[in-house]
């Protein structure tokens, strides 16, 4: 899986992506000049949050009067008036470094080739006269590069930083280069420097081989190969402590003596070994793939114009795969909108981590596609926002456990951001991030993961809870209540976002409240208080049923939408990423398959991450042509050259949220019930959206719910063989498997399977080996 281009790079979102959740560089792959624009993750703009003031007492009784009065454009003032904050910190660039080589031209040589191998993450450029390839290592922590020439030439290697009053440092003696800086104290409503405040950064490089003497501010080196180093780090501690600039810069040189006592044999072999190990997991081919000769650029030109790319779809998910190891390693921060790449001071969104769909979409392909220690960053970032978050919820809103909002960053800001309602004014953040750790258990369902995930969903369970109000008919519902960013029309035609009880609130409550309830019954939590409200709460949340023309309504009093085509599906939340719509449930189903059409039909899915969701819920309600339309469309419509995802502008949730859509074509796992006791079996359904597209094809490794590792071949549009491993969870439980055995023929099959031997079943999906102990077989 590698994707190649005939010539370097023109522009940053045509540039290629390296990282090791903590370093990034974008590649351009010059014929003269290469330049990886850097980043750090724990480089951002701030040094931590200053307290921002709760609303005044009886601020919150008055919002929820005025709603009970439906004078929604009045609580909406008073909501924006009182309940938000200030903007979000910013993730920054760290720097650029340039390496020149001085006896070659721009126009690139004979032969121009530069790849990016996403199972190795080995980039390579070759050209006449030279070939070079790099790499940024996660077990080592450094960026890697290697020049050959096929005679003498000289490099010129430099630093340099957007960010003022950085110093440059250099010994050519010891081939040594150095970059230390300050990045803004705060960015709002300007980029602002001061002395001593903002995270301190400093960046290291050694060049290894020939000789070196000093070139301006940089370095030149001569020889006939050209190998260097770089390490970077920051004065960033923790969330909630200032900065410390002592250890950047011995952090960064114990990493490269470390690596230069390894050698630049080792060091490659060591990450290409750890990359490896994460990639080779799954694989995933549509039959052969017939253009992976063709330069990356090309096929997506033309698959723009019409062409049928089966494997272009597969590559897109490997890449998705590759982005999230490469941004997102236990230690390092999350993936945020960009990932780990930025090259802006004053990024699109603050390069933040946007709670109410792109951070989540960024987790979601990361449990399916068997990278679950990539969700690591994400559950510490939820344990620091629950830390964050409880007094925000107690001091703004009267309640226990925690909350967080529409906006995070860096230092966890759990207040309200400034701005519209539309998107400030959402205290369900926490919630939302809170499922993540329940997802993490149920697909691997094992003591620790629980008691993880108990811890923050029980801050949240706690928050929902209080948060909730009865109506007059005893249910309960949410007031004030928004649902991201979209907006309805009132009485008077004016557009309004505060209403009560949107559906993403009552779908995410129901679900923090029943995964809390089912996980304080495993765990046997002594605490009956807490356990009769929850039961209560699930007891009394409504539903939301049809309402306007048949479709799944967006908010209680079902109003008309303000933007039909709006690009948020939050309404939709229930169907996916939730699991709150079971198949037989077909009065739901309808209504979300009309409010899916209804905000096609006006427009929506025009960001890249809108697509993507379009895509998971087509696969969700098993539509196979509808999803292959709509990945189609990300790939045509909201994808750089580089594979990059355009929102536009370019950000990261696009890939992931295609990489999860598409997967979920191949394999349901969610379970089709959410009553606190849980289904007795492990739930599959197999090539539940498979496109008529791709009638030939195999996927090994894929995760399920259940600790379940799943093998598919099909043929001509049918299943023809599945292997199932078990990876955690009890062996003793039974599996489900949902089938087509002919068109609108389903049946089903219920097996168990140990982790001593794989459990394979072939083209009638009965076992192939007679020789696999303990394998029960029912078929119905």
């Amino acid at each position: 899986m590698t994707l190649h281009y005939e010539q370097p790079a023109d522009d940053w979102t045509r540039a290629l992506p390296l990282g090791n959740g903590h370093l990034g560089a974008m590649v351009w792959g010059g014929a003269r000049t290469e330049r990886f624009d850097l980043n750090e993750g724990t480089l951002w703009s701030g040094d931590g949050h200053p307290r921002v003031p709760p609303p005044p007492p009886g601020a919150l009784a008055q919002v929820r009067d005025l709603l009970a009065q439906e004078r929604w454009h009045n609580a909406q003032t008073l909501m924006e008036t009182h309940f938000t904050g200030r903007p979000p910190e910013a993730f920054q660039p760290l720097g650029t470094l340039t390496v020149e080589r001085q006896d070659v031209g721009d126009a690139p040589g004979e032969g121009y080739r530069r790849s990016l191998s996403l199972m190795d993450a080995l980039h390579t450029v070759t050209q006449a006269g030279g070939r070079r390839e790099c790499f940024v290592s996660h077990p080592d922590r450094v960026l890697v590069l290697r020049w050959e020439a096929d005679g003498d030439t000289a490099w010129h290697v430099s630093l340099g930083t957007p960010h003022p009053g950085a110093a440059c440092g250099q010994d050519a003696s010891t081939g040594h280069l150095s970059l230390h800086g300050r990045g803004p104290q705060t960015l709002h409503p300007q980029p602002t420097y001061a002395p001593g405040r903002g995270v301190g950064f400093h960046v290291s490089l050694r060049v290894l081989e020939g000789e070196v003497t000093p070139d301006g501010g940089g370095l030149l080196v001569r020889g006939r190969s050209l190998t260097l180093l770089l390490a970077a780090s920051t004065s960033f501690r923790a969330w909630n402590l200032p900065p410390d600039d002592a250890g950047a810069e011995r952090r960064c040189e114990a990493w490269l003596d470390a690596a230069q006592a390894l050698g630049y044999g080792a060091l490659r072999e060591r990450h290409a070994a750890d990359v490896a190990a994460l990639m080779n997991r799954v694989t995933l081919t549509f039959g052969p793939d017939r253009h992976a000769s063709t330069p990356t650029d090309r096929r997506l030109a033309a698959a723009r114009a019409g062409a049928s790319d089966p494997g272009l779809h597969a590559l897109h998910v490997q890449y998705g795969r590759y982005l999230l190891l490469a941004s997102s390693r236990p230690g390092g921060q999350p993936a945020n909108l960009q990932g780990l790449w930025n090259p802006h001071v004053q990024p699109p969104w603050c390069s933040d981590y946007t709670l109410n769909i792109n951070t989540p979409m960024n987790y979601w392909p990361a449990e399916v596609a068997a990278l679950p220690e990539c969700a690591i960053p994400l559950h510490a970032l939820t344990a620091e926002l629950a830390a964050a978050g409880s007094p925000v919820a107690r001091d703004w809103y009267g309640t226990g456990g925690f909350t967080a909002h529409h906006n995070t960053d860096l230092w966890r800001m759990a207040t309200p951001t400034d701005g519209s309602a539309s998107w400030a004014c959402w205290p369900l953040g926490g919630a939302w991030l809170a499922l993540h750790a329940w997802e993490a258990y149920l697909f691997r369902p094992e003591r620790d993961a629980l008691e993880r995930a108990w811890t923050v969903l029980s801050g949240s369970a706690r928050f929902l809870l209080d948060w909730l109000v009865a109506g007059p008919d005893g249910t309960l519902g949410t007031s004030p209540s928004t649902s991201p960013e979209n907006t309805f029309l009132d009485a008077q035609g004016r557009a309004c976002a505060v209403g009560v009880s949107s559906s993403l609130d009552l779908d995410l409550i129901r679900e923090v409240c029943a995964a809390t309830r089912r996980a304080a019954d495993r765990l046997a939590v002594d605490d009956p208080a807490l356990l009769v409200r929850l039961d209560d709460v699930l007891e009394r949340l409504p539903r939301s049923g049809p309402g306007r023309l048949g479709a799944r309504r967006e908010w209680a009093h079902d109003p008309p939408p303000a933007e039909p085509g709006h690009r948020h599906l939050s309404h939709l939340y229930a169907l996916f990423p939730g699991a709150l719509v079971p198949e037989d449930d077909h009065i739901t189903r309808a209504a979300c398959r009309a409010a899916l059409e209804d905000r096609l039909t006006h427009g929506s899915g025009h960001t890249g991450w809108s697509a993507a969701w379009i895509a998971a819920l087509h696969a969700r309600l098993g539509d196979g042509a509808g999803l292959h339309m709509a990945l189609t469309r990300v790939l045509t419509r909201s994808t750089h050259d580089s594979l990059l995802g355009d929102h536009p502008p370019f950000q990261i949730d696009t890939n992931f949220g295609a990489a999860a859509a598409l997967l979920e074509g191949l394999l349901h796992s969610h379970l089709p019930n959410s009553h606190p006791g849980g289904p007795d079996a492990a739930w599959l359904r197999l090539l539940p959206a498979l496109p008529p597209a791709w009638p030939d094809g195999s996927v090994r490794g894929l995760r399920a719910r259940g600790g379940l590792s799943v093998d598919l071949t099909w043929a001509a549009g049918g299943l023809t063989r599945v292997t199932l491993r078990r990876v955690a969870g009890d062996p003793t439980q039974p599996i489900e498997l949902h089938y087509h055995d002919a068109p609108g023929h389903d049946r089903h099959v219920r097996v168990t399977v140990s982790g001593a031997r794989p459990l394979t079943l072939g083209p009638t999906l009965t076992p192939l080996s007679a020789h696999v102990g303990g394998l029960t077989l029912e078929i119905p």
